[in-house]
C-alpha cells in the first residue's frame, strides 16, 4: 500500500506535468485568452457542435488542436454571438 506522502507527491507531480505541458503547447493559456469546448462553444451559440466545428474550418472561429480535441477561443465565439 502507497503511504499518503508518497500519493501526494505524485499527484503534485502530475499537476506540474499536466501545468507544463499545457504551458508548452499554449492551447489553454494563450496570451491570456480563454478556451472553450466545442460543446461549451456550441451551447454559448445556441448551435451543433457540428455548425461549431464548420465554422472553425471556415475560419470564423479561432480554434486550437491538442492532440484530438479541439479548443474555441472564447473571445471568438462571443464576437460571433
Amino acid at each position: 500500500m502507497l503511504s499518503p506522502d508518497l500519493i501526494d507527491a505524485l499527484e503534485q507531480l502530475v499537476i506540474e506535468r499536466i501545468d507544463d505541458e499545457l504551458a508548452r503547447t499554449g492551447v489553454l493559456k494563450d496570451e491570456g485568452l480563454r478556451w472553450l469546448t466545442i460543446a461549451q462553444a456550441a451551447a454559448r451559440l445556441s448551435c451543433s457542435p457540428a455548425a461549431v466545428r464548420m465554422r472553425v474550418k471556415r475560419g470564423r472561429l479561432v480554434a486550437r488542436h491538442h492532440g484530438r480535441r479541439v479548443y474555441v477561443c472564447a473571445a471568438s465565439v462571443d464576437n460571433l454571438a
